[in-house]
């Protein structure tokens, strides 16, 4: 994911421009932009606020209740539910800053500077849900386990995680969620790999997807968000890509492995390692659906 650390920059100094509500929003011109199906349901409802938790070069997430709109800039790795702009300038055009408030709304998204509107729909790709061959098991987790620098700066509650699943034993999600800094904590990350290498071996679940949602409260509505769409198999696309190919014929899983691995500052490699416990915690092909 995109730099998911929390955002570096802070507010503007004093004295600082009052926040935007919905009622000074300019009425700009509209940018055009792509929805995910996968957006929250109040993109396209009656107009009312949302907040900005988050703002980067090409990507800055909005808020409402407990679910979180990304807006995603070219360049941006491609969260399922984002809202797609046509370039950074329209991004940098909306002048978001943290804690201001846009108002969102029937396909508009309102800010202090400019203005968006939905001209089109995407649909996010999803992991593929079916039994994978022992021998494309083994290759699978060797590929992950072989990633250079795969435990580097992770907390170590992870890689406990990592040790037990090799016994067999089932993670401890509760200690996991919310565990480490950033919008998107390793812990999180650790297990969106798992729901997602669950589904993609279509094995055993031992609750742990229920378990998940049950407890997303204790982290951030980012990661609560990314974890529900992980729960229902949507993924980012070097994860659908990498998932993808486990299941097609023997090939060199190096690449798409480091794709994965490349993604932001640890959130990849502690996808990866999610990966790595759902192959270890059920090794048993089932006969579920191709």
């Amino acid at each position: 994911m995109p730099s998911l650390a929390v955002d570096p920059s802070p507010p503007a100094a004093a004295p600082a421009a009052p926040s935007v509500g919905p009622a000074s929003a300019p009425r700009a011109a509209l940018l055009p932009a792509a929805a995910s199906t996968l957006a929250p349901a109040w993109l396209h409802g009656a107009p009312a606020p949302a907040t900005v938790v988050g703002t980067f070069d090409s990507a800055a997430y909005l808020l409402r209740d407990d679910e979180v709109l990304p807006l995603l800039a070219p360049g941006a790795l491609l969260l399922p539910g984002g809202l797609r702009l046509a370039t950074a300038d329209d991004l940098r055009a909306l002048r978001l800053r943290t804690g201001d408030e846009v108002e969102v709304g029937s396909g508009t998204v309102l800010a202090r500077g400019g203005a968006l509107a939905v001209r089109r729909t995407w649909r996010p790709r999803r992991v593929p849900q079916a039994s994978l061959p022992l021998a494309h098991r083994g290759a699978a987790l060797a590929a992950v386990l072989a990633t250079p620098h795969l435990t580097d700066d992770l907390p170590a509650p992870l890689l406990d995680t990592l040790h037990a699943a090799e016994d067999g034993a089932l993670p401890d999600v509760a200690a996991l969620l919310g565990l480490g800094p950033g919008l998107t904590p390793a812990g999180d990350d650790l297990l969106c790999g798992l729901l997602l290498g669950l589904r993609a071996t279509d094995g055993e679940a031992h609750g742990i997807p229920e378990d998940v949602g049950a407890a997303a409260h204790r982290t951030t509505a980012l990661s609560a968000t990314l974890l529900r769409q992980a729960a229902l198999g949507y993924a980012v696309p070097p994860v659908v890509e990498l998932l993808s190919s486990w299941h097609g014929a023997p090939a060199d899983l190096t690449l798409p492995t480091s794709r994965v691995a490349a993604v932001g500052h640890t959130s990849g490699r502690a996808l990866l390692l999610g990966l790595a416990v759902a192959l270890l915690i059920d090794p048993t092909p089932s006969e579920g659906p191709s």
